[in-house]
């Protein structure tokens, strides 16, 4: 299944690539500061083609301003929706600059900072803080996309992601815009991020969103990935349909995320109860690192301009 659903998706993109009409990607500076709002239903929370074993659906509402330089600063907060564990996760902040060379190469630098509420159990939620940038280069019939990030959590990770898109526009006029832009990319990393989020997860006492049952003890776990190095972990096939009126926006993205290359981890658990002290090593991998699926999800969107 997972082959004939990836090759049918890749003739259908390259045939896009092969019969569509050549267009750049105008990125012209505005002479003026702009600010919009956006609001998001993500139906599942996925990363580096990993999901949760229980799902994780998010709303999510980003404010953000742009500057007639090329700057822009933007801020979101995010609405966990799964049913028992409700309320509020994380937030970010990002600050970057948008940035044009020549007439085929754009792209923007960033740097992010993740606020999480206590008891989040996200994936990704030992990350406190990103840098990185990406580089967009037109090769007249489709775009080449790379992005590289450093990743910081207690130890830091790199990660590549490139790709190839195309930007197909079905109707344009001075008010109203309808594109679909395919895109096919791959996610290369680091696994450090990874060791801590499992010290994370096997230290419920930590974790007020999980009920236990009272201990006079604590809980310590030292977690190590088994396979160490930078891994291809996953590929993802994304369709973004927007289309844009007046000052409104309407985006809907499906995606289709697949994973490779297991995660396995080793953990050394040391347990002190009643002063009895006790350690174990046991095979940390996660349920879902160990039945690795393929994950569809979708992100709605709706944003206004002022």
């Amino acid at each position: 299944m997972r082959p004939r659903i990836f090759f049918t998706f890749l003739l259908l993109l390259l045939s896009f690539f092969a019969n569509a009409q050549p267009m750049r990607k105008a990125s012209p500076k505005s002479d003026t500061t702009s600010f919009k709002i956006q609001t998001n239903y993500l139906s599942n929370y996925v990363y580096n083609g990993r999901a949760d074993s229980l799902k994780a659906p998010y709303f999510y509402t980003t404010a953000t301003v742009n500057f007639a330089n090329g700057m822009y600063a933007s801020f979101s907060l995010n609405y966990l929706l799964t049913p028992g564990q409700r309320g509020y996760d994380f937030s970010e902040l990002d600050l970057g600059y948008n940035y044009i060379l020549g007439d085929k190469a754009t792209g923007e630098m960033y740097g992010s900072k993740y606020f999480y509420a206590t008891g989040s159990n996200l994936i990704s939620g030992n990350i406190s803080s990103d840098i990185g940038f990406t580089f967009n280069y037109d090769l007249a019939y489709f775009n080449f996309h790379n992005s590289f990030d450093l990743f910081f959590s207690n130890k830091a990770d790199m990660q590549l992601v490139p790709g190839f898109e195309k930007e197909i526009m079905f109707s344009t006029n001075n008010e109203n815009k309808l594109t679909i832009t395919p895109g096919l990319y791959s996610s290369f990393s680091s696994l450090n991020f990874y060791e801590s989020t499992i010290n994370r997860r096997l230290n419920p006492l930590k974790n007020p969103k999980i009920k236990q049952p009272p201990t006079a003890g604590t809980l310590q776990s030292t977690t190590t990935v088994d396979q160490k190095g930078f891994k291809f972990l996953d590929m993802e096939l994304s369709l973004p349909i927007n289309y844009e009126f007046n000052n409104w926006n309407i985006a809907l993205t499906p995606t289709y995320a697949i994973p490779f290359n297991k995660i396995t981890t080793t953990s050394i658990n040391t347990t002190t109860i009643n002063g009895v002290t006790n350690t174990a090593k046991i095979n940390s991998t996660p349920f879902y690192e160990k039945h690795l699926a393929n994950v569809f999800f979708i992100d709605l969107g709706i944003t206004y301009k002022f």
